[in-house]
Order: structure tokens, then sequence, then C-alpha cells
């Protein structure tokens, strides 16, 4: 298995031995109601901002989107694709959201969705592109990391 193992907070070494363990603490929960027309990235980044949480984990999700845009990883690259509504539901949204520098993670939220005919589809949200249709219902949980990391090479 490759991973990407943080040390000492400045340096990204990727060994196939290696596995990061980041030790914290658990801190505030929000669980909050989106409106009709609220992007589901941009409007979880928001409450992340408003209630001062650093980085926070999504605990669940449900509700539905107009359209859903999701983008997934191929051999060739990464591809989106559009899963038409109205009304698509979301069965599973999970991720962390976090903020380097102020700036948000690149694609923070994946999640599992159905389209009006009971289609399956899985990938990551693209931000800006997954509106609520009615409401969507999220919780999020704050993660306090401690400041020191340990590497263990496995």
């Amino acid at each position: 298995m490759t991973t990407s193992t943080l040390i000492k907070n400045t340096e990204t070494h990727t060994n196939d031995n290696d596995i990061q363990v980041e030790e914290g603490t658990l801190g505030k929960l929000v669980m909050a109601r989106l409106k009709p027309n609220q992007d589901l990235t941009e409007s979880v980044e928001a409450l992340c901002r408003q209630y001062g949480m650093q980085t926070a984990i999504v605990r669940g999700a449900i509700g539905s989107l107009i359209d859903a845009h999701l983008e997934y990883a191929t051999p060739t690259g990464s591809r989106e694709m559009e899963i038409n509504g109205p009304g698509v539901e979301i069965l599973n949204v999970f991720g962390e959201i976090g903020f380097n520098g102020g700036k948000p993670h690149a694609h923070p939220l994946q999640g599992v969705v159905a389209d009006v005919e009971g289609k399956i589809f899985a990938g990551r949200f693209v931000r800006g592109a997954n509106l609520s249709f009615i409401t969507i219902e999220i919780t999020l949980q704050e993660w306090i990391p401690k400041q020191a990391q340990q590497v263990l090479h496995a």
C-alpha cells in the first residue's frame, strides 16, 4: 500500500511501508439543514468557517440534489459525470473538510447518490455543482489533531 506521510508537518514522503498516524480529539458537533439551491461542498466549508473548525469530518447526510455532478478517477485521468434530476437522492456522504493556509482541500467530499430511476453512482462531489433540491441535513464533527505526528514503519 502506498501512502503519503507527513513528517514534522513540513515534508511529504511516499514509501510503501509508511503509515500515517494522527492523534487528536473530537470537538464541536454541528447539525445543519441546507436550504434549496445551496451547494453541498461550499455550504459545508462555510459551516466549518462559521463555527471555527479548521478540520471536520462528515458524520452523515441525507437529502436530495437538483442534479449531481461527480468526479471519478480513470487510468487516463479524472472524469466528471452528471446525474440528472431533479431529485437525485443522497445515499451517503463522507470526507474531511480542511483548510491549508486558508484554502479548502481540493476534493473534500465523496459520496453515493441515486438518480430518479434508482441507478446508483459514486464519486467526488464537484464544488459548486451540487445544489440542494429541497433540503440536505448534514452532521459535521470537528477534528482537533495533536501537533506532533508519528510515522510507523510497517
